[in-house]
Protein backbone atom coordinates (compact mmCIF):
# COMPACT_ATOMS: atom_id res chain seq x y z
CA UNK A 1 0.00 0.00 0.00
CA UNK A 2 2.74 2.18 0.46
CA UNK A 3 4.54 1.20 -2.97
CA UNK A 4 1.20 2.32 -4.33
CA UNK A 5 1.06 5.56 -2.30
CA UNK A 6 4.44 6.81 -3.49
CA UNK A 7 3.81 5.56 -7.02
CA UNK A 8 0.91 7.85 -7.26
CA UNK A 9 3.01 11.11 -6.03
CA UNK A 10 5.49 10.10 -8.37
CA UNK A 11 2.82 10.05 -11.50
CA UNK A 12 1.55 13.51 -9.83
CA UNK A 13 4.97 15.10 -9.70
CA UNK A 14 5.62 13.84 -13.39
CA UNK A 15 2.33 15.48 -14.19
CA UNK A 16 3.41 18.78 -12.42
CA UNK A 17 6.50 18.73 -14.44
CA UNK A 18 5.28 18.26 -17.53
CA UNK A 19 2.60 20.82 -17.34
CA UNK A 20 5.25 23.32 -16.25
CA UNK A 21 7.38 22.43 -19.13
CA UNK A 22 4.71 22.68 -21.44
CA UNK A 23 3.75 26.30 -20.38
CA UNK A 24 7.30 27.03 -21.01
CA UNK A 25 7.50 25.57 -24.30
CA UNK A 26 4.46 27.23 -25.36
CA UNK A 27 5.73 30.50 -24.09
CA UNK A 28 9.07 30.12 -25.77
CA UNK A 29 6.90 29.37 -28.97
CA UNK A 30 4.66 32.47 -28.39
CA UNK A 31 7.88 34.46 -28.30
CA UNK A 32 9.71 33.02 -31.01
CA UNK A 33 6.52 33.58 -33.14
CA UNK A 34 6.38 37.56 -31.88
CA UNK A 35 10.15 37.84 -33.39
CA UNK A 36 9.48 36.39 -36.45
CA UNK A 37 6.50 38.58 -36.58
CA UNK A 38 8.13 41.83 -36.70
CA UNK A 39 11.31 40.61 -38.04
CA UNK A 40 9.09 40.06 -41.13
CA UNK A 41 6.80 43.44 -40.90
CA UNK A 42 10.18 45.73 -40.27
CA UNK A 43 12.33 43.67 -43.15
CA UNK A 44 14.96 46.55 -44.09
CA UNK A 45 12.70 49.43 -45.39
CA UNK A 46 14.63 51.88 -46.32
CA UNK A 47 15.37 55.25 -47.65
CA UNK A 48 18.51 57.12 -48.40
CA UNK A 49 18.03 60.75 -49.81
CA UNK A 50 20.60 61.88 -51.87
CA UNK A 51 19.09 65.58 -51.54
CA UNK A 52 16.23 67.17 -50.34
CA UNK A 53 15.99 70.66 -50.88
CA UNK A 54 13.49 73.82 -50.76
CA UNK A 55 13.83 76.83 -53.17
CA UNK A 56 12.14 80.44 -53.13
CA UNK A 57 11.60 81.08 -57.11
CA UNK A 58 10.08 84.75 -56.16
CA UNK A 59 6.49 84.23 -56.65
CA UNK A 60 6.57 80.04 -55.29
CA UNK A 61 8.69 77.79 -53.46
CA UNK A 62 10.05 74.65 -55.66
CA UNK A 63 10.55 71.02 -53.26
CA UNK A 64 12.93 68.75 -54.66
CA UNK A 65 14.10 65.27 -53.68
CA UNK A 66 15.83 62.06 -55.02
CA UNK A 67 16.50 59.20 -53.54
CA UNK A 68 19.65 57.01 -53.66
CA UNK A 69 18.13 54.12 -52.61
CA UNK A 70 14.19 53.36 -51.96
CA UNK A 71 13.25 50.01 -50.51
CA UNK A 72 10.04 48.53 -50.13
CA UNK A 73 8.39 52.41 -49.92
CA UNK A 74 4.52 52.86 -51.22
CA UNK A 75 4.60 56.53 -51.38
CA UNK A 76 6.22 60.11 -49.84
CA UNK A 77 4.04 62.42 -47.77
CA UNK A 78 5.05 65.89 -47.81
CA UNK A 79 3.35 68.31 -45.39
CA UNK A 80 4.06 72.02 -44.65
CA UNK A 81 3.70 74.44 -41.31
CA UNK A 82 3.25 77.99 -41.29
CA UNK A 83 1.81 80.19 -38.65
CA UNK A 84 -1.18 80.18 -40.61
CA UNK A 85 -1.81 76.76 -39.97
CA UNK A 86 -1.89 77.20 -36.35
CA UNK A 87 1.78 75.03 -35.95
CA UNK A 88 0.06 72.17 -37.39
CA UNK A 89 1.71 69.95 -40.47
CA UNK A 90 -1.15 69.88 -43.55
CA UNK A 91 -0.18 67.44 -46.30
CA UNK A 92 0.68 69.25 -49.38
CA UNK A 93 1.95 66.86 -52.03
CA UNK A 94 1.96 62.97 -51.36
CA UNK A 95 3.14 61.22 -54.76
CA UNK A 96 3.60 57.58 -54.67
CA UNK A 97 7.07 55.77 -54.97
CA UNK A 98 8.80 56.15 -58.76
CA UNK A 99 12.14 54.59 -58.05
CA UNK A 100 15.58 56.38 -57.30
CA UNK A 101 15.85 57.52 -61.40
CA UNK A 102 13.36 60.22 -61.07
CA UNK A 103 13.38 63.56 -59.33
CA UNK A 104 10.18 64.08 -56.77
CA UNK A 105 9.42 67.84 -57.42
CA UNK A 106 6.33 70.10 -55.58
CA UNK A 107 5.90 73.67 -57.04
CA UNK A 108 4.38 75.51 -53.98
CA UNK A 109 2.58 78.68 -55.32
CA UNK A 110 -0.25 78.94 -51.86
CA UNK A 111 2.72 80.30 -49.48
CA UNK A 112 2.92 83.69 -50.80
CA UNK A 113 -0.53 84.53 -50.09
CA UNK A 114 0.14 84.72 -46.42
CA UNK A 115 1.67 86.63 -43.88
CA UNK A 116 3.75 84.03 -42.38
CA UNK A 117 7.26 84.72 -41.85
CA UNK A 118 8.79 81.42 -41.43
CA UNK A 119 7.99 78.34 -43.75
CA UNK A 120 8.59 74.14 -42.43
CA UNK A 121 8.62 71.36 -45.04
CA UNK A 122 9.06 68.11 -43.90
CA UNK A 123 9.10 64.95 -46.14
CA UNK A 124 8.10 61.67 -44.46
CA UNK A 125 8.30 58.17 -46.34
CA UNK A 126 4.92 55.88 -46.13
CA UNK A 127 6.13 51.62 -46.47
CA UNK A 128 4.49 49.26 -48.23
CA UNK A 129 3.78 47.57 -44.65
CA UNK A 130 2.26 50.59 -43.72
CA UNK A 131 4.62 52.32 -41.25
CA UNK A 132 5.71 55.70 -41.47
CA UNK A 133 9.07 57.32 -40.89
CA UNK A 134 9.88 61.32 -40.79
CA UNK A 135 13.21 61.61 -42.90
CA UNK A 136 13.68 65.36 -43.67
CA UNK A 137 12.81 68.73 -42.86
CA UNK A 138 13.45 72.70 -43.97
CA UNK A 139 12.83 75.76 -43.05
CA UNK A 140 12.68 78.75 -44.42
CA UNK A 141 12.47 82.19 -43.53
CA UNK A 142 11.03 84.74 -46.07
CA UNK A 143 8.87 87.65 -46.70
CA UNK A 144 5.28 87.51 -48.30
CA UNK A 145 4.63 89.12 -51.60
CA UNK A 146 1.94 91.25 -49.61
CA UNK A 147 4.58 92.86 -47.86
CA UNK A 148 6.78 93.23 -50.40
CA UNK A 149 4.44 95.00 -52.48
CA UNK A 150 3.27 97.04 -49.32
CA UNK A 151 6.75 98.33 -48.88
CA UNK A 152 7.16 98.91 -52.71
CA UNK A 153 4.02 101.11 -53.13
CA UNK A 154 4.97 103.36 -49.78
CA UNK A 155 8.87 103.46 -51.17
CA UNK A 156 7.13 104.78 -54.23
CA UNK A 157 5.04 107.32 -52.67
CA UNK A 158 8.09 109.45 -51.32
CA UNK A 159 10.57 109.51 -54.17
Amino acid sequence: MADNREAVADTSCATVDNRAESTVLRRASYIAAIFLLVGATSRLAEVQLEYFQVEDLGQEFVVTWKARVEEDVYAYELTRRTALSNEQFIKVFAPEAHGTEKVYTFHDDQVYKSSSEQLDYRLEVVYTNGLREVISSKSINYTSTAIRRTWGSLKAMFQ
